[in-house]
Formats: structure tokens, sequence, C-alpha cells
């Protein structure tokens, strides 16, 4: 019988630089793209990503999916389409429900940050 888990160390996890993205992750993500390695179950992604200052993801689409971000060190600043905006900082945890569609962009809070 195959076995069903697949754990993965995390030294042993993808590792992806695209510039302003350092991404460490499990899932099929840019160069390291496998079909038979994209959903498993109700988790699709778990990603430690470190976003460069000043930088982040531009505004793109979700559906069908929860997204949880939580912030370990700076800020995050959100925005999407359904008027919600913020900041994310160390201590708060997000939970946008991206249901039907939904736009939003996440990007390094660095800029507003002084001394």
């Amino acid at each position: 019988m195959a076995s069903l888990l697949d754990i993965r160390r995390a030294n042993e996890r993808f590792h992806t630089r695209a510039g302003w993205l350092d991404s460490h992750h499990s899932f099929s993500f840019s160069r390291h793209w496998d079909p038979k390695n994209t959903h498993f179950g109700l988790l699709l992604v778990s990603n430690d990503d470190v976003v460069a200052p000043g930088t982040g993801f531009e505004t793109h689409p979700h559906r069908d999916m929860e997204i949880i971000t939580w912030v370990l060190d700076g800020g995050l600043v959100h925005q999407d389409s359904e008027g919600h905006n913020g900041v994310i900082y160390p201590g708060l945890a997000q939970r946008m429900s991206a249901g039907t569609g939904i736009l939003h962009s996440e990007k390094n809070d660095s800029w507003t940050l002084t001394g």
C-alpha cells in the first residue's frame, strides 16, 4: 500500500528566488511545477515567503479558497477588491475568503517604516 503522507522537512522544500521574492514552498510554484503536486485535500499552498522591501504581489485573482497570512517580521500591506485594506504585522493573522472571486495585492510595508 502506498503512503498517503508526504513529509517534507524545511531543508527539503523547493526554493524559488524571483528577484523581489524568496520563497520556500512545498507545492508546485514557478520552475518547480508538477501537476500531481498542486492540490492536497483542502490545503492548496503552504509557502514561507520573504518579500523584498517596497515590493510584493501585485493585484491578482483568486477564487474558491481561504487564504491565511501571518507575518513574522515587518509589515505587509493588504488591499482587495472588497474594499479591505490595512497592514498585517507580527501578532496578527489575516483570513481572506476568495469565494466566487476576489482581487488582492500584498506588499512589503518597509517604505513606511522609520528608524
